[in-house]
């Protein structure tokens, strides 16, 4: 296909198959939605991971030789010649090499295993298995870090939501600070009202994440915030297993 054609159908698609109608009220709906068009790459504007990715087509022999030495990838800039340090050489990002051939770029896998794996906690066993069968890996750290940038902050944030959340509406998903003093919706009228953040997703991930903590080793640091999230949840909630294993017959008056 013409590279002119691509350019046009990809403005036609962000043009006519584009409405603020179609978009969800939320924040995550807004991030991938073509709100701004421009036909200039600007590559301060890109992430900067992005500009992290090597323009070699082939990979030199210091580039092993520091890998065996575990050195600093900072060091290998100048060798490995990123996107970043061929903008600031040529002033443009022209010329990326590559070092595999193929004959489709849209061949390989078509679904990844996040996707058939369908429990989050069969997913981390997934990931923190194979992290223990890569040398090259250290499990712990992956441990540390599925907690410290997932679990951790998915439980404060949900733990911090509770407490200033809003009810909703089951039928027109009309939202209110408080709950009104008639128990109906002003804008429908239906009684049934609930809150938009649950117990349930704030201690989804609580067994997981203590199960994680005694597997592996985790910084001193880290122990101590899964303790006190824990804590605070458990006692928030008055979750106590041994009150929740409980049945009707150990409330029984025992007889003399």
């Amino acid at each position: 296909m013409e590279p002119a054609v691509t350019i046009i159908m990809l403005l036609m698609d962000g043009l006519i198959n584009f409405s603020k109608d179609y978009l969800p009220s939320t924040r995550g709906g807004l991030m991938d939605a073509p709100l701004v068009l421009t036909v200039r790459l600007n590559p301060d504007e890109v992430d900067k991971e992005a500009l992290n990715v090597d323009t070699l087509w082939e990979y030199p022999l210091e580039f092993y030789e520091a890998a065996e030495k575990n050195e600093m990838p900072s060091k290998l800039e100048g060798i490995m010649k990123t996107i970043k340090i061929l903008i600031q050489e040529t002033g443009s990002f022209r010329g990326i090499g590559y070092s595999r051939e193929t004959a489709d770029i849209s061949s390989g896998i078509k679904i990844s295993s996040y996707k058939t794996i369908l429990s989050m906690q069969d997913k981390i066993e997934q990931q923190l298995g194979l992290a223990r069968r890569i040398r090259a890996v250290d499990e712990n750290d992956v441990a540390a870090r599925v907690l410290s940038s997932h679990f951790l902050p998915d439980m404060y944030g949900n733990f911090r939501g509770f407490f200033s959340q809003e009810f909703r509406c089951t039928k027109c998903n009309t939202k209110y600070r408080r709950v009104p003093l008639s128990g109906k919706c002003f804008k429908c009228g239906n009684s049934s009202i609930n809150l938009t953040i649950h117990k349930g997703s704030i201690i989804k991930y609580m067994d997981e994440t203590l199960k994680i903590s005694h597997e592996f080793r985790l910084p001193w640091y880290l122990d101590m915030r899964i303790e006190n999230i824990i804590n605070t949840i458990t006692q928030t909630f008055n979750i106590d297993k041994k009150e929740e294993d409980k049945g009707l017959e150990d409330y029984q008056e025992i007889e003399a």
